[in-house]
């Protein structure tokens, strides 16, 4: 448990560099679109040729099975990253990440509450009312002047 922990801490603190990066790029090339572009055409580049040579080729034929309502995490992707390179010159990294993560985490726990979308139920109690209170009113103080 320890090491997927800390596998989490370190791909953690790789997302809170990527983002940025990419609203640099699009900063400096004036456009959060290709930015976009080239952020998703490396990753599938990379991506594709992880998974030619590591993935079980039954996966893929298991694709052809899976509800196809699933594909739209492909497209809530390009909206987080897109709408995040087009936010971070605009609002900064700190404000963006604080006001995602409050938000993913709320919804998080909604999902964790019902079971939805193939998360194991976890309901919420008392005490998780108050880490999101404080959660939020944490987010509030680092975003307000």
């Amino acid at each position: 448990m320890l090491a997927y922990i800390l596998l989490a801490i370190v791909i953690g603190a790789l997302g809170g560099i990527h983002v940025p990066i990419n609203g640099a790029l699009g900063e400096h090339i004036e456009s959060p679109l290709v930015a976009t572009f080239v952020f998703y055409g490396i990753g599938f580049l990379l991506i594709a040729l992880v998974s030619l040579v590591f993935a079980d080729r039954t996966a893929f034929l298991a694709l052809a099975q899976a509800p196809r309502w699933y594909l739209i995490a492909g497209v809530i992707s390009v909206l987080v990253v897109g709408t995040s390179t087009f936010l971070i010159p605009r609002i900064g990294a700190l404000t963006l990440f604080v006001v995602f993560v409050s938000a993913q985490l709320v919804v998080r726990m909604v999902l964790s509450h019902f079971g939805w979308l193939g998360s194991p139920v976890d309901p919420v109690n008392g005490v998780k009312l108050f880490g999101i209170a404080l959660l939020l009113s944490g987010a509030f103080l680092v975003v307000s002047d």
